[in-house]
């Protein structure tokens, strides 16, 4: 499998779920909570984010 695909199925996946958790949300009439899920996902992605650059800090330092 090339990465591209890999990497296309994982933020497939990974939208498909948040799609069907803020769905979830809605079918259950919990409307008025549907920002605050949708900020916690987007807050989740930005911790992700985050996360997976830390590692390179120590060779980003180094180049300044």
């Amino acid at each position: 499998m090339s990465s591209l695909r890999l990497y296309t199925s994982l933020f497939l996946s990974l939208g498909k779920t948040a799609g069907r958790t803020l769905g979830a949300f809605h079918n259950h009439r919990l409307g008025p909570f549907l920002p605050v899920v949708a900020f916690l996902i987007l807050w989740a992605i930005v911790l992700w984010l985050i996360n997976s650059i830390s590692p390179l800090a120590p060779f980003v330092y180094s180049l300044i």
